[in-house]
C-alpha cells in the first residue's frame, strides 16, 4: 500500500473575524506542555474543538476520543498520540503505524455496529494533524484477512484475541495491499492558522456543505431581487413559474401604472430586458473596480449619478449603446460617463416594445417598503430604514450584497473579499432563472458541466493530434511531450489552429453553462499543452468554472489592473487570454435553443466570459483608457427547435451553380459578421441580409430544385424581353440565381409587350408561390436547418461534416406535453420513435446524426430510458450503433434541486462498437461531488447489457440475476391481475371524511334512501395509508359513482341519467353539485362528453368487482415494500383503493405477500426491475415493473418451503391485526431465510443481498 497526500479542497475559507477568534483559542492550545502525558494533550486538543466549533467531543465505550452527532453516533474518530511515543506515530509520510492500526480497529467496531455516519478519522499529536476520509477505510472493511483478524480480537473467536495481534496483522498486510490511501497533513503552526481552521471546521470535518458551486444561486439575493422587480415564484403542477406580484411601488407595479395596456407577457419581457441590463452594469462596475479603472470614484451605479429612471435610460442608450466618438458632448465631458467604456453589446439595443415607446425613462421612482428578510436588516447603516426610492433601493441592494467568494478573493487561506464584486456565475444563474420563467428551468451545476466537458473534450483533442501527426499519445501529458519535442513558434501557431478546428455544440443550450465550461476547459487544455506563451511562469487551473492563474514562484494570484505600459506582463496575459477565448468562442462553440430568452442569456454569458479578459487599448505607446470591444458572437447561438428540420443532413447542395464560391462567400460573411473588418465595413443589418439571402438560396434548392430552376429560367427570359418591368417586388427574386444580360438604356415597351409582360409576371408569381408554399409548412415554422445554419461544419462543396462533440442537458418534458410535435418526431426519427417516449430521448438520435464519425456525445438526462419500456429502441440503438465510453448513475446526488427525476450521464462515441468493448460504470456518492473523475468505477462489457433493460452490475450480480430468473416465473405469467385504484379526477368532491359521510346519511329522508346512499360510499385506502403487512386507515371514504349512474347497465342520454340520479340520490347529488365547477375542469375531452360531470373519471369499469374480493393492496411510490392483504374481515368490509395504490388479485396471495416483502425480492426489484429509483422518494412499484419479478410458482418440489412462507405471512398478518406496530422482525427474517432456500442461494449470494439492502 502507498500513501498519497492531498491538498485541502479550496472551500470554506474563514473570514478575518473567524480567524481572530480562532487565533486566541489556538494560542492557548500551543501552550500545551509537550512533556505532558497523552491524555492531557488529547484533552487540550478536544478543548480546542469544543471551544471554537462547539463539537460534542467525548470518549465512547471503546474509543478514546470522538466527535458525536446529536443522536450520539460517532462521526469523527480521534487517535491522539503523545510526543513521548514517536514510534507509534507517522514518520515521513509512512502511515503504517500503530496510530493508524488503532483508528482502524475503532472504525471496524463502529461499522460492525451499523454506523454509516462516519466522516473522518484524525491522527494527531500537538505538532501535526493527519486527516483521512472515512470512505478510505471501507476497503479494509471488505478485506478478508483484516476481517478475520478483527473477528479473532473483537469477537474473541480465534487463537489471537489480543488487540496487539490485530495490529501485527495490519502492519504486515497493509504493506502487501495494492492500494493508495489518501490523507491530508497539516503542521500545527501559527503560520497555518487559516488552513487549520479550514481542516477542523464542520464544513470539512463533518462534510456539512457550506461552500457551494460558484454557480449556485444565492437564495436570499434571488428572493429580494424578485421582490424589487415585483415578481414572485408560483408553483404550477410541480413547475416553478415566475409571475408579476402585487408589491406596491416595485418595478412591475411602476411599469403597470405607467403603461396600463400591457399584458403579463409584455410586462415580463420588459422587466427581463431591464433586469439583464442593470445586473450586467453591476458586473461591469465590479470589473472596472477590479481593473482600477477609476482614479477616485469607485462606483458609478449610484443615485448620485443616476437620480431617476430617465437618467438610467440615458446610460442604456446614450452611453453604452454608442461608441465614444458618437456620444453627445455633455456625456464626453461628464466626469463619470466619459469613463464608461463602449463594449459593442446588443444588450443595449432597444427591444421591440421599447421601440414602440414602452421605455423605462417614464417610470415613477416611488419609495418601496424594505423587504422583510432584506440584506439591509443585517447592515448597521440601513437597519432603521423602512422604505427607499425604488432606484436607490435597487442600487444599494446590489452594492451591499455579498456574493459567492471566488478564489481570487482568497489570500493565505483567508476570505478577504470586501468589494462585494458580483460573481459572473451567480449573475448567469439569476439570468437563467428569470428568463426561464415560462417553463420552469433546471440549471446544471458546475461540478457536472466541468466534469462532462473534461471527459469529452480531452479525448477529442488527443485524437485530433494523433490523427494529424501520426502520434500515439494516450493523454495530454504525452501530447505535451510530443509538442515540446517539435516546438517552434510557427509550430505553436499550427498546433493552436488545429485546436481551433474543434466543433462543440449544445443543441438545448439553456443558459449556456455547458458552453462556458467548454470554453474554460479548452483554455486549460491550450495552457496544459504549453501554447499560451505569456503564461510560461504561471500556473493556470480551473476552479468551479473560474480560471485561476498563480505566479509559479510567488503563488500570487493574477489580477489585471489598468496598465501604464504596453509591455506590462499582466497586460500580455490579459490580451493573450482575451484573443484565445475570442477565437474559441468564434470557431469552436455553438448552441441552439427553442427559447429566445435562453439564447440571449447564452450570448450574454459567453460575452461576460470575454469581458472578464477585456484589455486596455494602447495607441503610440499610450493607454487610451478604452477597453477592447467585443466581437459579434451571437451568430453562433441560434433560436429554433433543434429536434425538427425540413432538410436531411445528406441533402445535396451541389445543384446550385458556383456552389464552392457560394460556400466560401457564406463562410466569409459569417467571419466578417463575428469580427468586422475595419477596411471593408459593412453594418450588421447588411451582413445579416446577405447571409439570409444565401441561406434562402440553399433552402429553395433543397426543397424544390425543379420549380426553382423553372422560375429562374422564366425570370431570365422576362428580363431579356421586358427588362425589369413589373419585377419591382424584390421578394420575387430572393434566393434565386439568374443571369442579367447587358442592357443599355431603358426598354420602351409597346402596349402589346406590356400585356405580355404582365402575363409573364403572372407565371413568375405562380411559380414563386409554389416554391414558397413548399417551404412554408406551418409545422416547420420553428424548425432548425442543421444542414446549412453553421458554415463552420460544412466543407468547401457545402457537404455537412458534423461536430466533434455534442454535449448538454436536454429538456425534461413529458410525452403528454409534446402531442403537437409527435407527428414530426415520428417522421424525422422513424427508426427511433416511440409514442410514449419523453422528449429527451430524441436528443440522443439527434446527437448521433450531428456527430462526425468517431465524434463524442455527452448528455445528462433522466435515467428512465435505461429500463423503461419506451427506452427499448434507444437501448437497442446505443448497443448496436455506438461505442459506450462511460455511464454515471447520479441517483445518490441531487443534481437538480427542483426536478423530481433521477439522472445519469451517458458518454458514447459515434462508431460501431468493437466486439469486446468495455466501458466504465460510475455511481458517485455525495462525497465524490468535488471530484467526480475519481469516483471508483466498474469496468463493464457493452455486450453484457440487454436491450430489455440496462442493468449496470458486475458479473457476480448478473449471474445472481440469471439464477433468480432461472428459478422464478415472472408475475405476468401467473394467474393474477394487477390494477390501478380509482381515479376520481377531483378528490375534494369524491373522497370524504367519516363526519361528512355521517352528515350525508343523516340528511336522507327515508331508511330506504339511506341504505341506497350508504351502498355508494366505500372505505378507501390511499398509497400512504398502506404499511408493511398492515394499514393505517385515515377515516376516508369514496363516493363510488360509475359512468352513466344510476343507469350504468343500460344508459340513457346524459340529461336523463342526471335527472334519475338527482331523484333517487338527492343528498349525494346535492353534495356533488356543490363541486360542479371543479368537476367540469377535469379532462375536458371527456367530462360531459364520454361521461356525466358527476361521475368518477375512471371507475375500474372492467374490474370494480375485485375491490370486493380478497386482494393485496400496495402503494405505488414507497421507500420500502409495503403490501397489505385485504381479506374483508375488517368491520368495514373490503377497502376500495385510490389512484396512488394498486390491487393484486388471484392465487396464493399470502405466499406472494411473504415473497414481496422478502429481502431477496426487494433487492432484485430495486437492482434489476425498478426502472431506476426516484431519489429520496424511494422506488416506484409500477405494474410493468412488478410483473417482471421472477417468483417461483408452487410445485410439488417446493411446496413445503412455500407452505412455511405462507404460514409466516399468516402469523405476521395476525399479529399486525391485533397491533399494527407489532415487532415482526423475527418472523420476517425466518421468511427471508426460507426465500433464500427457495432460490438455492449460496452464502456468498446471500451476503450480496444482505449488504445491498
Amino acid at each position: 500500500m502507498d500513501y498519497k497526500k492531498l491538498d485541502l479542497p479550496n472551500t470554506n475559507y474563514p473570514s478575518k473575524e473567524q480567524l481572530e477568534a480562532f487565533k486566541t483559542a489556538f494560542d492557548a492550545f500551543l501552550e500545551t506542555n509537550p512533556q505532558e502525558n497523552e491524555n492531557h494533550q488529547n484533552d487540550a486538543f478536544n478543548d480546542l474543538l469544543k471551544g471554537v466549533f462547539k463539537y460534542k467531543v467525548k470518549p465512547t465505550k471503546r474509543i478514546d476520543s470522538a466527535i458525536l452527532n446529536d443522536n450520539g453516533k460517532v462521526e469523527v474518530i480521534i487517535e491522539f498520540k503523545a510526543l513521548k511515543n514517536p514510534n507509534e506515530f507517522i514518520k515521513k509520510g509512512d502511515l503504517n503505524v500503530k496510530a493508524l492500526h488503532e483508528s482502524l480497529f475503532y472504525y471496524l467496531i463502529e461499522r460492525k455496529n451499523g454506523n454509516n455516519n462516519l466522516k473522518h478519522l484524525i491522527l494527531a499529536t500537538i505538532k501535526e494533524l493527519y486527516i483521512i476520509d472515512a470512505n478510505e477505510f471501507e476497503i479494509f472493511n471488505k478485506d478478508k484477512e483484516i476481517e478475520n483478524a478483527f473477528k479473532n480480537c473483537h469477537d474473541r473467536k480465534g487463537n489471537h484475541t489480543r488487540t496487539e495481534a490485530f495490529y501485527d496483522v495490519c502492519q504486515k498486510h497493509l504493506n502487501e495491499l495494492d492500494h493508495s490511501l489518501k490523507y491530508h497533513h497539516i503542521s500545527l503552526k501559527k503560520e497555518n492558522l487559516a488552513l487549520i481552521y479550514q481542516a477542523l471546521s464542520p464544513n470539512f470535518l463533518l462534510k456539512i456543505p457550506k461552500y457551494s458551486d460558484a454557480n449556485t444561486l444565492n437564495k436570499d439575493f434571488y428572493e429580494e431581487l424578485l421582490y424589487i422587480l415585483g415578481l414572485e415564484e408560483q408553483n404550477d403542477k410541480g413547475k416553478i413559474l415566475i409571475k408579476p406580484s402585487r408589491t406596491k411601488n416595485s418595478l412591475s407595479d411602476a411599469l403597470k401604472k405607467q403603461y396600463k395596456n400591457l399584458d403579463d407577457e409584455e410586462v415580463m419581457a420588459l422587466l427581463i430586458a431591464w433586469n439583464n441590463r442593470i445586473l450586467f452594469l453591476r458586473l461591469l462596475e465590479s470589473l472596472l473596480i477590479s481593473f482600477e479603472h477609476f482614479e477616485k470614484e469607485k462606483h458609478f451605479l449610484t443615485t448620485e449619478n443616476f437620480e431617476d429612471f430617465n437618467a438610467l435610460n440615458d446610460l442604456f442608450f446614450e452611453v453604452l449603446a454608442k461608441k465614444n466618438s458618437e456620444r453627445l458632448p455633455e456625456i464626453k465631458e461628464s466626469k463619470i460617463l466619459q469613463k464608461i467604456p463602449y463594449l459593442n453589446s446588443s444588450l443595449f439595443d432597444k427591444t421591440p416594445l421599447e421601440l414602440k415607446g414602452y421605455e423605462i425613462k417614464w417610470l415613477d421612482n416611488k419609495s418601496l417598503e424594505i423587504y422583510s428578510k432584506s440584506v439591509f436588516k443585517k447592515h448597521k447603516d440601513y437597519q432603521k430604514e423602512k422604505a427607499l426610492p425604488l432606484l436607490k433601493y435597487l442600487f444599494k441592494f446590489l452594492r451591499l450584497y455579498k456574493f459567492t467568494t471566488t478564489p481570487k478573493d482568497i489570500k493565505d487561506n483567508t476570505d478577504t473579499s470586501e468589494s462585494c464584486l458580483i460573481n459572473p456565475s451567480v449573475l448567469g444563474l439569476v439570468f437563467e432563472k428569470l428568463n426561464g420563467y415560462k417553463e420552469g428551468s433546471f440549471y446544471t451545476p458546475s461540478f457536472i458541466t466541468s466534469y462532462m466537458c473534461k471527459e469529452s473534450i480531452t479525448p477529442i483533442v488527443r485524437d485530433k493530434f494523433n490523427a494529424i501527426y501520426q502520434w500515439d499519445c494516450e493523454n495530454l501529458k504525452a501530447l505535451k511531450g510530443e509538442i515540446d519535442r517539435n516546438f517552434s513558434n510557427e509550430k505553436a501557431k499550427e498546433y493552436l489552429q488545429l485546436l481551433l478546428t474543434l466543433r462543440v455544440c449544445d443543441p438545448a443550450v439553456g443558459s449556456g453553462h455547458f458552453l462556458v465550461s467548454a470554453l474554460n476547459e479548452m483554455v486549460w487544455i491550450v495552457y496544459e499543452l504549453g501554447l499560451i506563451t505569456s503564461l510560461h511562469r504561471y500556473d493556470l487551473k480551473l476552479e468551479n468554472d473560474e480560471i485561476i492563474i498563480h505566479h509559479a514562484q510567488t503563488g500570487e494570484i493574477f489580477n489585471y489592473k489598468k496598465p501604464h505600459s504596453e509591455n506590462d506582463p499582466h497586460h500580455h496575459i490579459q490580451k493573450e487570454l482575451f484573443e484565445l477565448k475570442k477565437s474559441i468562442i468564434e470557431n469552436c462553440l455553438f448552441g441552439v435553443d427553442i427559447n429566445p430568452n435562453s439564447c440571449e442569456i447564452t450570448k450574454l454569458r459567453l460575452w461576460i466570459e470575454l469581458l472578464k479578459y477585456s484589455y486596455y487599448i494602447f495607441e503610440e505607446g499610450k493607454n487610451t483608457n478604452a477597453l477592447e470591444t467585443l466581437p459579434n458572437i451571437d451568430i453562433n447561438i441560434k433560436c429554433a427547435n433543434s429536434l425538427i428540420s425540413r432538410f436531411s443532413l445528406n441533402d445535396d447542395l451541389k445543384k446550385i451553380p458556383n456552389i464552392k464560391q457560394k460556400i466560401q462567400e457564406y463562410k466569409d460573411l459569417v467571419a466578417q459578421y463575428k469580427d468586422p473588418n475595419p477596411l471593408f465595413p459593412l453594418n450588421k443589418t447588411d451582413l445579416t441580409n446577405k447571409i439570409q439571402d444565401l441561406k434562402t438560396t440553399f433552402s429553395l434548392t433543397l426543397k424544390d430544385p425543379k420549380t426553382k430552376a423553372e422560375l429562374e429560367k422564366a425570370i431570365e427570359k422576362h428580363i431579356k424581353k421586358y427588362n425589369f418591368f413589373t419585377l419591382d417586388d424584390k421578394s420575387l427574386l430572393d434566393g434565386l440565381n439568374y443571369f442579367i444580360p447587358s442592357l443599355f438604356g431603358t426598354l420602351k415597351l409597346s402596349p402589346k409587350e406590356e400585356e405580355e409582360a404582365f402575363a409573364s409576371y403572372g407565371r413568375i408569381r405562380a411559380l414563386r408561390k409554389k416554391l414558397d408554399d413548399a417551404l412554408s409548412g406551418r409545422e416547420y415554422q420553428n424548425a432548425f436547418e442543421w444542414r446549412f445554419e453553421f458554415p463552420e461544419v460544412l466543407d468547401d462543396e457545402g457537404d455537412f461534416l458534423g461536430f466533434d462533440c455534442i454535449i448538454g442537458n436536454p429538456p425534461y418534458i413529458r410525452q403528454e406535453q409534446i402531442k403537437d410535435l409527435k407527428p414530426l418526431l415520428e417522421k424525422q426519427y422513424q427508426d427511433f420513435y416511440n409514442s410514449t417516449a419523453d422528449i429527451y430521448t430524441y436528443f440522443f438520435a439527434l446527437s448521433y446524426h450531428l456527430l462526425k464519425e468517431k465524434g463524442f456525445s455527452a448528455f445528462i438526462t433522466s435515467n428512465k430510458y435505461a429500463r423503461a419500456k419506451y427506452g427499448a429502441k434507444l437501448r437497442e440503438w446505443l448497443l448496436k450503433k455506438t461505442t459506450i465510453v462511460s455511464y454515471m448513475e447520479l441517483n445518490a446526488l441531487k443534481v437538480f434541486e427542483s426536478a423530481a427525476v433521477d439522472t445519469s450521464i451517458m458518454n458514447f462515441i459515434k462508431q460501431t462498437p468493437p466486439k469486446e468493448n468495455s466501458f466504465k460504470y460510475y455511481e458517485p456518492t455525495p462525497n465524490d461531488k468535488d471530484d467526480l473523475k475519481s469516483t471508483p468505477s466498474l469496468l463493464m462489457k457493452q455486450n453484457a447489457l440487454s436491450t430489455e433493460s440496462f442493468i449496470f452490475a458486475n458479473a457476480t450480480l448478473l449471474d445472481l440475476r440469471d439464477k433468480i430468473e432461472s428459478v422464478g416465473t415472472p408475475l405476468k405469467d401467473w394467474d393474477i391481475q394487477i390494477n390501478y385504484g380509482i381515479k376520481t379526477g377531483a378528490n375534494e368532491a369524491f373522497i370524504i371524511t367519516t363526519e361528512k359521510r355521517d352528515e350525508i346519511l343523516n340528511a336522507c329522508k327515508t331508511q330506504e334512501e339511506r341504505e341506497c346512499t350508504e351502498r355508494l360510499i366505500k372505505p378507501i385506502l390511499r398509497g400512504k395509508d398502506i404499511k408493511r403487512y398492515s394499514y393505517e386507515w385515515a377515516h376516508l371514504w369514496v363516493i363510488f359513482i360509475p359512468w352513466h349512474f344510476p343507469n350504468t347497465g343500460s344508459p340513457k342520454d346524459m340529461e336523463q341519467n342526471e335527472k334519475d340520479f338527482s331523484i333517487h340520490y338527492p343528498i349525494i347529488y346535492a353534495h356533488l353539485l356543490s363541486h360542479k365547477d371543479e368537476l367540469l375542469k377535469r379532462n375536458k375531452d371527456e367530462t360531459g362528453k364520454r361521461y356525466e360531470w358527476y361521475c368518477l373519471q375512471r371507475w375500474a369499469a372492467s374490474y370494480y368487482q375485485d375491490f370486493e374480493k380478497e386482494k393485496i393492496v400496495y402503494g405505488e411510490i414507497v421507500q420500502e415494500p409495503r403490501f397489505y392483504l385485504d381479506n374483508g374481515e375488517c368491520e368495514l368490509g373490503y377497502f376500495y383503493a385510490e389512484a396512488t395504490s394498486f390491487i393484486l388479485t388471484g392465487e396464493h396471495l399470502r405466499y406472494l405477500l411473504g415473497m414481496l416483502h422478502s429481502k431477496l425480492i426487494t433487492f432484485a426489484f430495486k437492482t434489476f426491475y425498478a426502472g431506476g429509483g426516484l431519489g429520496e422518494s424511494g422506488y416506484r412499484y409500477k405494474k410493468a415493473f412488478i410483473e417482471r419479478l421472477p417468483i417461483p410458482q408452487i410445485t410439488e418440489k417446493n411446496q413445503e418451503l412455500a407452505r412455511k412462507i405462507t404460514d409466516g405471512a399468516k402469523q405476521i398478518l395476525a399479529l399486525k391485526a391485533k397491533d399494527p406496530k407489532a415487532n415482526t422482525q423475527k418472523l420476517e427474517k425466518e421468511i427471508d431465510a426460507l426465500v433464500y432456500r427457495l432460490y438455492n442461494l449460496t452464502d456468498e449470494e446471500i451476503k450480496i443481498i444482505e449488504e445491498g439492502q
